[in-house]
């Protein structure tokens, strides 16, 4: 995979990581939520690239 779109699947990704987590952590004062919101961002971004990469050779 091409370094320009790895970086462009974390910025994609990190963005809403970064703002969901503390508008999460502000209305509902946990951060269990906080953790299981970024788990789930996570997995979503592993599974982007994942299908980024195309298949394996």
């Amino acid at each position: 995979m091409q370094l320009a779109r790895m970086f462009g699947i974390m910025i994609v990704f990190g963005v809403p990581a970064i703002i969901g987590g503390g508008l999460f952590f502000h209305l509902l004062h946990s951060w269990v939520v906080v953790a299981i919101f970024e788990a789930l961002l996570v997995c979503g971004a592993a599974t982007t690239a994942w299908k980024a990469a195309g298949p394996s050779k």
